[in-house]
């Protein structure tokens, strides 16, 4: 009986471990579901500004609301030079995974409202972190890959923006 057999972590799979009125995940039926709905409708019928919105203010946007959600995700899209400064103080073969935890500290603290009791500065803070991340994401790639990083284009979505700062050729 000295038979090795391998030992298979399964984690927590099929164990139901916290309640979340944003997700379901339904991994045998194939399904992931933001707020109600399948992410396979919302990719057909819905941009990446209309999910952030679903998935911050519990419903999916009128016209003027999702108009002024991107407005304000425009507004933040510039990232704080000292956010610069540290990417490129990086070693260029660090973790694109590990960059975005490093960076993520500075652009809280660049955030006015932090540490402010309140939805709307909560709100105003995630928005915050999904403005940033967009941008500090293609500053990297660019940086790691020897090139000037391209700030942010006031005329694009936030989708648009992130494949404009992020191409490769410029």
């Amino acid at each position: 009986m000295n038979e090795c057999m391998p030992i298979l972590n399964t984690g927590l799979r099929g164990i139901d471990v916290a309640s979340s009125k944003i997700c379901d995940v339904r991994g045998k039926e194939g399904k992931l579901i933001y707020r109600g709905f399948l992410v396979q409708d919302l990719a057909q019928k819905a941009g990446f500004e209309e999910v952030s919105f679903l998935l911050l203010y519990e419903r999916l946007p009128k016209k003027e609301e999702l108009s002024g959600f991107s407005q304000s995700l425009k507004q933040k899209r510039i990232i704080p030079e000292n956010i610069l400064t540290l990417l490129k103080a990086l070693p260029k073969a660090m973790n694109p995974m590990d960059v975005l935890q490093a960076a993520t500290p500075l652009l809280i603290q660049n955030d006015q409202t932090v540490g402010t009791p309140g939805i709307e500065n909560t709100l105003y803070s995630a928005e915050n972190l999904i403005a940033g991340m967009a941008t500090i994401t293609a500053a990297w790639d660019r940086i790691r890959n020897n090139r000037e990083v391209i700030p942010p284009h006031d005329g694009l979505s936030h989708a648009a923006n992130f494949v404009y700062a992020h191409r490769r050729h410029a």
